[in-house]
């Protein structure tokens, strides 16, 4: 007769001889004989159960692994994208708007707000260089100017359309002989794209 357990079959008799030689065993030898039992169906039943345990938590780990770094590459692909078109809107602001001669597109501005006497200085001064854009700028010092006339100015500097005018560091005080009227200084600069400049991007 054959005693099947699983895919395992065990002989009948031999289960009734391994039995009688249990029975014929002292006590100490029946606790060695359970103990070394346990022992067998541990490793037979339990251990393997522990191991493949421990092979599903490693692929959990590794899912989790591999899901952040899907995160990761996401994170970094939209990162790119609105880098990539923040340079596309600075290409189409300053992609043909440089202005070469600055200096004197300030006195006309000037002249057409009718505050080009006004002007104390233009001075033209070096930028330090950059990667991607080149830069001139003009130091302006303008004397004795109302506020509505400076902001005049300023408007026409900022919306000119033929070229792209940007305002900096601007300075004002108020005269001590006239409170109604100002000193004031400021930079305006004017750009352009290098050649290749977010080619690769």
């Amino acid at each position: 007769m054959t005693l099947r357990i699983g895919r395992f079959s065990v002989e009948r008799f031999k289960l009734d001889a391994l039995y009688n030689v249990y029975l014929g065993m002292n006590s100490r030898e029946q606790t060695m004989a359970m103990v070394a039992a346990g022992a067998i169906v541990l490793l037979v039943i339990i251990l393997p159960v522990v191991i493949a345990s421990g092979r599903i938590g490693r692929l959990e780990q590794d899912a989790s692994r591999g899901r952040e770094q899907i995160r990761e590459v996401m994170n970094a692909i939209e990162s790119y994208e609105a880098r990539k078109g923040t340079l596309k809107q600075l290409q189409d602001a300053i992609g043909g708007g440089f202005d070469p001669s600055i200096s004197t597109t300030l006195e006309t501005l000037a002249e057409k707000n009718d505050i080009k006497d006004k002007i104390d200085s233009l001075k033209e001064k070096t930028v330090a260089p950059s990667e991607v854009f080149d830069e001139a700028s003009v130091d302006v010092s303008i004397k004795k100017i109302t506020l509505e006339k400076l902001i005049e100015y300023i408007q026409e500097i900022e919306n000119n359309k033929s070229s792209l005018l940007r305002l900096k560091k601007l300075s004002i005080k108020t005269r001590f002989d006239n409170k109604q009227e100002l000193d004031v200084t400021f930079t305006v600069s004017t750009y352009r794209l290098l050649e290749g400049a977010g080619e690769s991007a």
